[in-house]
């Protein structure tokens, strides 16, 4: 087979000077996935893979194909605006963390989702003008928008900040989690009884509607069941105006061992979200066979079907029944663990870098001499 040099492929990099949140952890799996079919010349070409860093930066890659060039000032605002458009002038600029320079024209870049349109008071005011401003104008001037599901698309377009057929979808991989050993001290150390208590990730986002869960516990509390809360502590959650109610157990931050861990051994997971661009827990949870109650809103429909139990964002007994349902019908939980499994396979990280690579081809230059079609693929 012939092998063809592609163009030089910019990536930036600035999200690595940010917090290991969700956004960042999925553009680095991206940078990874890219970077290792890379170097298996996927395509049929030899990948110029330039990774763009900050010196001072949180977390690094772990590449073994691009070449990683380091970045005085790539920590900041100036230099993604300012510095890397000109810095990646000869080539084509990868940006996988809702931002994008405006000057740079030869460029694709990934928005999650418009949350900040739908759910704007779970922002400051400052980030949430920002990005309303400017994300359509990041949009209007990519060749190609990247986002993570169907529903995160329609919703784009909805908002005016990117057209339907120019927005491509790569769905998020989950088999991240399989990756690390279960750490089951987690378990122990909470006193946690396997299918006796019920995952939340605690979070003061208004639109994650952790309410309708802790009323739920509170007024119509599941017989025989506890309430685990994964992330935020009971002092910021009672800052940010929620109650969560006695008995709840806050294990705070956890690592990925630990996480693969409480799902294991969890009754099931509960994500109550007004609104999702895409909603990888409860598919971390399902691929851990830990079934998952999720609220039918935003894209969590699209992402698990029939493979998980249904509850309405403000229908706390609606909740507790459901967690009832899976405690005393032991079929039903069987059922929903087998088929959540089977959906939260369809969703792997190879199949993600693919897709970007895909898109890099149809969009450079040099993709054997013409731009290919990129097709939308249902998961």
């Amino acid at each position: 087979m012939k092998v063809h040099m592609s163009e030089p492929i910019y990536i930036n990099g600035k999200f690595y000077a940010g917090k290991h949140n969700g956004v960042h952890r999925v553009a680095d799996r991206l940078v990874r996935e890219i970077d290792s079919l890379a170097a298996e010349e996927w395509g049929g070409r030899k990948w110029d893979l330039r990774l763009l860093i900050p010196k001072r930066r949180r977390f690094s890659p772990e590449v073994s194909t691009a070449r990683v060039i380091e970045q005085d000032m790539g920590h900041t605002q100036f230099w993604e605006q300012g510095i890397l458009p000109f810095a990646a002038s000869d080539g084509l600029l990868v940006n996988l963390a809702n931002l994008a320079p405006l000057l740079h024209r030869r460029k694709v870049m990934l928005i999650h989702d418009a949350q900040f349109f739908l759910s704007p008071e779970s922002y400051s005011l400052h980030f949430s003008v920002g990005y309303r401003v400017l994300t359509p104008i990041m949009a209007r001037t990519s060749l190609s928008v990247l986002t993570i599901s169907n529903y995160s698309r329609e919703m784009l377009a909805v908002f005016g900040i990117s057209a339907w057929d120019k927005t491509s979808l790569i769905f998020n991989g989950v088999d991240h989690i399989l990756e690390y050993a279960e750490k089951t001290d987690v378990i122990a150390r909470h006193g946690l009884k396997l299918g006796e208590y019920t995952i939340l990730f605690g979070s003061t986002a208004i639109y994650k509607n952790i309410d309708v869960v802790l009323k739920a516990f509170s007024r119509y509390a599941p017989s025989g069941v506890s309430l685990v809360i994964i992330g935020e502590g009971e002092e910021r959650l009672r800052a940010a105006g929620h109650v969560p109610p006695p008995g709840v157990i806050f294990v705070g931050r956890v690592n990925d061992g630990e996480l693969r861990a409480l799902y294991q051994s969890a009754l099931c997971l509960l994500f109550p979200s007004r609104t999702e661009g895409f909603g990888l827990p409860p598919l971390e949870a399902m691929l851990c066979s830990c079934p998952a109650i999720v609220a039918p809103a935003g894209a969590l429909p699209e992402m698990c079907r029939d493979a998980v139990l249904y509850a309405n964002v403000d229908d706390a007994e609606g909740w507790s029944a459901q967690i009832l349902a899976l405690k005393n019908n032991a079929a039903l939980r069987a059922e929903k663990i087998e088929r959540g499994r089977e959906r939260a396979l369809a969703f792997t990280w190879r199949k993600a870098g693919e897709g970007l690579m895909n898109v890099l081809l149809s969009q450079s230059s040099k993709a054997a001499g013409r731009a290919l079609p990129v097709k939308d693929k249902t998961a």
